[in-house]
C-alpha cells in the first residue's frame, strides 16, 4: 500500500510542477466602498476596492447603473493594493454594478469581478451627466461600458444577472487546480469501472472477499468527493466574471452552457452517484438480472471521460474515439489497479489463478484499443507538429511512456503463461512476484493518465483557439501599400462588451505596436476613440474574450483602422465603418462619424492574447 501511495504522490507532485497554466490563485477583495449589496441613501463620490495583493498598472473600474453606463475616469492605485475611481458621472436610482479587472505587479491579468450596491435617492430623472469640464471631444477618458453583450432584446434583466460562460474544453486550458483534480476523478472512476470488468470477466469469486468489498466503496467515495471538487472548480473555470460560489448548484447548471464538454462534466457526477449502487453491492455486477445497469452506469461514467476536445476538424470522429479510449483505458488501468492491489494481495486458491490469466485475455485488446484511438487522436489534434508545439511534445512523452507500459504488460503476460499454466494455487513468493510486476504497470498507467490530464491543460496545434467563438462582423484591413494585411473579427454588433479577434496575415515579422482604434461617432458621453492594443509581433491570432471585451456603449457608425510599426515605418489601414445599434436594434441618430483616432487621442484598453 506504501508504494501505490508513493506512486499516487509522485504523480500529482509531477503534474503540478509540469503544468503550463497560472498556478496562483487570482486576487481577492479584501474590502470595498461601497460594499457589495450595500443600500446607499445617496450615490457614492467614488468607488474604493481594497486587494490582498499589490496591483500592478493595467487595472479597470466600469460602473452602470439600471442598464445605464456611467463614465468613470482611469482608475488609481493607492498605497500597492488599493484601487480607487472617481465618480463624476450622475447616478440614477436603483442597482448599480462595478466591474473591476486588476493586474499583478508584473502586468499579467490576476482577476476579475463585481460588486453591486443599491442607490435609493439619486438622479430622479435617471440620466447620465458627462464628465465635469470635459470639454474637449478627443480628450482622454476611460470609456463606460454597458449592459452585457449577451443581454437579449426587452430583457430587464441587470448586467449581472447575464453572466457569460465559456466553453469547457477552453476554460480548463492553464488551470491547475483544475488539471489536478480532473486527473484524480479520471483515475478514480477508471479504477471503478476497470475494477467491475474483471470482475464480470474473470473474478466472479472477488465479491466474497471482504478485502474486495472495501477496496470498491472506497475508491467511489475518493472518486465522488474529488469529482464534485471538480465540478466545482470547473462551473467556477467557465464563468470567469463571476456567478455564484463554485459549490453552489446554480453554479453548476452554467455547465450546460459551456458545450458538451461541460455538459459530460456535470452529467459525470450524477452518474458517478448512481454507481455507489454497484460499487456498494458488486455482486450485482455478476447477477444476470442486475448485471446490465451495474456495469452500465459506471460504463456510461468512463464513457464521458473521453468527451474533451469538442471542435476542431473531425468532431464526431474525435468524440467516438475520445470515448471508445476512455473505456479502453479504464479497462486496462482498472484491472491491472485491482489485480495488484487486490487479487495479489496475499496467497490464495485456484480462483485467484483464474484472476490473472482472464485480466490477459481482457486487457489485450483493450490494449490494442487503446493504441489505435490514441494515434487517431495524435494526427486528429497535432498532425505532423509533434515537436513544433507544447501539446505534441507531451504527447511524444506520453507515447514513449505507454510504450514501457506495453513493454511492461507483454512481458507480465509472458511470465503468466510460463509460470501459471499448470498452478492450482497461488502461493506467497508467486503472489509476491506477480504484484510487484502489475503493480508497476500500474503505476506507469497512473502515470500516463497523469499525462493526458496535463494535455488537456494545452492547446493543440490542430484546434484554432478562437474556433469555438461565435463572430458576428468580420473585416479585412489592409493599408494603401499592401504591407498591412490584417483580419479584424468582432462577436457582436450591439452596445455592449464585444470581443476582438485580430489576426495578422503580414506581415510576417518585424511588427511593433500593433493597435485596433475604433472611432465613436458623435456623443454626449465624452468618448473619442478605444485604443485596443494588440500583442503579436509576427503573423498570428491575438484574442479578447467578450466576458472582459471593449465596452462598445453608443450606438451609431464607429470607424475601425488599424495602425502598426513595420520595417518600412509606420501603417495604417483604410478605415472601415463598424455599425452598431442599441439593444433594441436601433441605430444612432446622427449618422457623422469623428476622423480616426491617433495614438495620443485614445483611451487605452487592457489587452488579453490568445
Amino acid at each position: 500500500m506504501r508504494q501505490w501511495v508513493v506512486v499516487v504522490a509522485v504523480t500529482i507532485l509531477a503534474l503540478l510542477g509540469f503544468s503550463t497554466g497560472t498556478a496562483h490563485a487570482d486576487n481577492e477583495v479584501v474590502n470595498s466602498s461601497p460594499s457589495t449589496g450595500a443600500v446607499l441613501d445617496v450615490a457614492p463620490d467614488a468607488i474604493v476596492i481594497g486587494f490582498a495583493e499589490d496591483l500592478g498598472e493595467d487595472n479597470t473600474i466600469a460602473l452602470d447603473c439600471e442598464a445605464q453606463p456611467v463614465s468613470l475616469p482611469q482608475p488609481e492605485v493607492v498605497d500597492g493594493n488599493t484601487l480607487e475611481v472617481e465618480i463624476t458621472g450622475a447616478i440614477p436610482s436603483g442597482t448599480c454594478t462595478a466591474r473591476w479587472g486588476v493586474s499583478n505587479t508584473d502586468g499579467e491579468p490576476n482577476g476579475r469581478g463585481v460588486i453591486t450596491f443599491v442607490v435609493e435617492n439619486a438622479d430622479p430623472e435617471g440620466g447620465v451627466a458627462p464628465e465635469t469640464g470635459a470639454t474637449d471631444p478627443t480628450s482622454t477618458t476611460s470609456p463606460p461600458t454597458s449592459t452585457d453583450a449577451d443581454t437579449t432584446e426587452g430583457s430587464d434583466a441587470t448586467a449581472e444577472d447575464d453572466v457569460p460562460v465559456v466553453d469547457f474544453s477552453v476554460a480548463s486550458e492553464g488551470d491547475a487546480a483544475v488539471g489536478l483534480f480532473q486527473f484524480l476523478s479520471t483515475l478514480g472512476i477508471a479504477v471503478l469501472f476497470g475494477s467491475l470488468v474483471l470482475i464480470t470477466a474473470a473474478w466472479p469469486e472477488g465479491v466474497e472477499y471482504l478485502v474486495t468489498i472495501k477496496f470498491l466503496r472506497l475508491v467511489w467515495v475518493v472518486s465522488m468527493v474529488v469529482t464534485v471538487i471538480f465540478t466545482g472548480l470547473a462551473a467556477a473555470a467557465v464563468t470567469p466574471e463571476g456567478g455564484g460560489g463554485p459549490f453552489s448548484p446554480g453554479t453548476w447548471l452554467d455547465l450546460l452552457d459551456a458545450g458538451w464538454s461541460g455538459r459530460a462534466v456535470l452529467l459525470r457526477v450524477v452518474l458517478l452517484a448512481a454507481a455507489a449502487w454497484p460499487a456498494f453491492r458488486p455482486e450485482r455486477v455478476i447477477d444476470p438480472t442486475t448485471q446490465l445497469a451495474a456495469l452500465g452506469i459506471p460504463g456510461l461514467c468512463t464513457a464521458l471521460l473521453g468527451i474533451t476536445r469538442t471542435s476542431g476538424d473531425w468532431v464526431a470522429l474525435g468524440v467516438v474515439m475520445g470515448i471508445l479510449h476512455a473505456l479502453a483505458m479504464a479497462v486496462w488501468v482498472g484491472g491491472v489497479v485491482l489485480l495488484a492491489r487486490v487479487v495479489l494481495s496475499g496467497p490464495g486458491d485456484e480462483d485467484l489463478i483464474h484472476a490473472v490469466r482472464g485480466f490477459g485475455r481482457v486487457s489485450t485488446p483493450a490494449i490494442i484499443v487503446t493504441i489505435a484511438t490514441g494515434l487517431v487522436q495524435m494526427f486528429r489534434l497535432d498532425g505532423g507538429a509533434l515537436f513544433q508545439s507544447g501539446h505534441g511534445r507531451v504527447v511524444v512523452l506520453k507515447t514513449v511512456i505507454v510504450a514501457v507500459m506495453i513493454f511492461v504488460a507483454f512481458s507480465a503476460r509472458q511470465f503468466v503463461t510460463q509460470r501459471l499454466n499448470r498452478a492450482q494455487q497461488m502461493s506467497v513468493p508467486l503472489a509476491d512476484r506477480l504484484r510487484r510486476a502489475f503493480g508497476a504497470e500500474a503505476g506507469i498507467g497512473v502515470l500516463t493518465l497523469a499525462l493526458s490530464a496535463w494535455l488537456l491543460a494545452l492547446a493543440p496545434p490542430n484546434i484554432s483557439p478562437t474556433s469555438l467563438i461565435d463572430y458576428e462582423v468580420s473585416q479585412t484591413h489592409t493599408d494603401e501599400a499592401g504591407t498591412l494585411d490584417v483580419r479584424i473579427r468582432l462577436t457582436d454588433s450591439q452596445i455592449g462588451l464585444v470581443g476582438l479577434e485580430v489576426e495578422v496575415i503580414q506581415p510576417d515579422e518585424d511588427l511593433s505596436g500593433l493597435a485596433v482604434v475604433l472611432t465613436a461617432p458623435d456623443n454626449d458621453q465624452n468618448l473619442s476613440a478605444i485604443r485596443q492594443p494588440v500583442p503579436l509581433t509576427e503573423s498570428g491570432f491575438a484574442v479578447r474574450d467578450e466576458a472582459i471585451g471593449l465596452p462598445i456603449s453608443i450606438a451609431g457608425d464607429w470607424t475601425i483602422q488599424v495602425v502598426a510599426n513595420t520595417a518600412g515605418g509606420p501603417v495604417e489601414s483604410t478605415p472601415q465603418i463598424y455599425q452598431v445599434t442599441d439593444q433594441t436594434g436601433e441605430g444612432s441618430t446622427d449618422d457623422a462619424t469623428d476622423p480616426p483616432a491617433s495614438a495620443t487621442d485614445s483611451t487605452e484598453a487592457p489587452t488579453t492574447d490568445a
